[in-house]
């Protein structure tokens, strides 16, 4: 399957949207990507994957964690050589979380930033969701996933286009 559309006001989405997240970064864990590019106006924390059980320790190695949050596993993929870059709209909650991350991984600000979505090179993920508890697990959301080569191509230069123009 190449495409995907998930809605979490529909009965079972938000389950759905967290299990889509859930096995994406699962994927990255296991082969991470040269470059991810997370692009959303407002971050957070979020968890992202359940490890209470210590399931994950293949990936990520002894943890104490129960739950993986958003910052563990782009640290854990920047530590593993992916270039992890941020594009967000400055605000407290973001900065705070852009705030415990490691210096390897690099963010930058777009003051008109309305776009949301994670580019690597398995996926290309966009919608309507921001990268926050809110967003994962609340707000009524719609995102389409993609694998198709082509579409993930064109994300990932449309991405580093638009990071080498903040640099200006």
């Amino acid at each position: 399957m190449s495409n995907r559309r998930i809605t979490s006001h529909a009965r079972g989405g938000s389950v759905q949207l967290t299990n889509c997240l859930h096995s994406l970064f699962a994927l990255e864990l296991l082969s991470p990507s040269p470059e991810i590019y997370l692009i959303s106006p407002w971050i957070s924390n979020v968890p992202l994957m359940n490890n209470r059980f210590g399931q994950f320790r293949i990936l990520v190695g002894d943890t104490e964690e129960g739950e993986l949050r958003l910052a563990t596993v782009l640290s854990i993929l920047a530590d593993r050589g992916s270039k992890v870059r941020i594009i967000y709209r400055p605000h407290p909650q973001t900065e705070e979380f852009l705030s415990v991350l490691p210096s390897t991984i690099e963010y930058r600000k777009s003051m008109t930033l309305h776009a949301k979505g994670l580019i690597t090179k398995h996926c290309y993920l966009r919608g309507s969701m921001n990268f926050t508890y809110s967003g994962v697990n609340l707000n009524d959301e719609e995102i389409e996933l993609t694998t198709n080569l082509t579409d993930v191509s064109y994300a990932l230069i449309e991405a580093q286009q638009r990071w080498e123009g903040l640099a200006q």
